[in-house]
């Protein structure tokens, strides 16, 4: 029995039960050699499966998000001559035709249904985020379910009586937003520059500047072509003119001492070491005092920031001055970091040289 894919035609309030017959349907699509995988530990084919909501899609969109666009087809051509650290998991060919029209999709870009985050999750995430939003982010930001992203309903109603729904793409933000105002009050940081590291569509890029207007420029930077391209577009559709996306191979917008803060989330993860490294040492070169990052380790109590192969990059991001002063878990609620969507670990580095200056 073949897979059909999620379902394309639901709507923004995606049933629970539609979502167990799609894993049903999954589950006896498996041959005897992918069980043996999950057995084995290996990593199962079903986790590199993608879908989407088949929702929030223009003529507009159609005609622009297509791998034959000859501004997507330039700057592949450009980056395939680069050296400057490429991540190993996101080979040529990981971005499909179909991400790129539905980048916001369960795919490469967010995990949504490929990392069990059911609706309940979705609800229990949102009713914590709830009892700590100090900046009622989630008043100021919406979910308006296009470009395919899975969209979850809850008790809320938004300010026109409508449902409020919410996405992990929403919950993610909202939860590191909070974080890097508790640690850094980002809000309160006047003309704030933001360089994001392996940025993908824009998620946060969008999410932060629609949240705070001290944000000066949030640049959005990505070793992946079709990242470049989708966040470029992306962010023009949603009028984000304070963010700025930089290609790769033409930097010199990043200029050394400006930029206060820099992030990475769920790229170093899936990074070669020598791609690491040579984003360290361009944060040292730009004078970046503050580096936060997400890896994709989700263990309790873990100070060491890992890659996919296990590598602990700590003593690199050291040797380029940069030192870890604050780390805690994506929910500091024990059964929420247990039980929400998609648990992670928070890291807070400082540039020592930037500081002791």
């Amino acid at each position: 029995m073949a897979f059909s894919g999620w379902p394309q035609d639901t709507p923004d309030d995606v049933a629970v039960s539609q979502f167990a017959r799609a894993t049903q349907e999954m589950l006896t699509a498996l041959s005897s050699e992918d069980l043996e995988r999950i057995k084995d530990g290996k990593r199962p084919w079903l986790l590199d499966w993608r879908g989407h909501s088949g929702q929030g899609v223009a003529s507009v969109d159609y005609a622009t998000l297509r791998a034959t666009n000859p501004e997507l087809q330039a700057l592949r051509q450009r980056y395939a001559g680069l050296n400057s650290g490429t991540p190993a998991v996101w080979a040529p060919g990981y971005v499909t035709p179909e991400d790129l029209l539905y980048f916001r999709g369960d795919n490469c870009y967010v995990w949504q249904f490929q990392a069990n985050n059911t609706p309940e999750k979705h609800a229990l995430t949102h009713s914590y985020l709830k009892t700590i939003d100090t900046l009622s982010l989630l008043d100021i930001l919406t979910e308006d379910g296009d470009f395919g992203v899975f969209t979850f309903p809850t008790s809320d109603t938004d300010q026109h009586g409508n449902q409020r729904l919410v996405s992990r793409d929403l919950l993610d933000s909202v939860c590191e937003l909070l974080f890097l105002q508790r640690t850094l009050q980002i809000s309160r940081r006047p003309g704030l520059k933001v360089l994001d590291i392996g940025a993908g569509y824009g998620r946060l890029a969008y999410r932060a500047v629609t949240a705070f207007s001290n944000i000066d420029t949030y640049f959005c930077i990505d070793a992946i072509p079709e990242s470049t391209f989708i966040s470029s577009y992306y962010l023009s559709r949603k009028g984000a003119e304070r963010t700025r996306v930089v290609a790769l191979d033409d930097q010199q917008d990043l200029v050394p001492g400006t930029i206060e803060l820099a992030v990475n989330i769920h790229s170093f993860s899936e990074c070669a070491v020598e791609a690491v490294a040579y984003w360290a040492s361009r944060c040292a070169e730009l004078k970046i005092e503050y580096l936060f990052i997400v890896p994709n380790a989700d263990d309790e109590g873990r100070y060491a920031v890992l890659l996919d192969d296990g590598t602990d990059i700590n003593p690199l991001l050291a040797q380029y001055g940069y030192h870890l002063c604050h780390a805690e878990p994506k929910y500091r609620d024990p059964e929420v970091q247990k039980y929400g969507v998609s648990p992670a670990w928070y890291y807070l580095f400082r540039a020592t040289e930037t500081r002791d200056a």
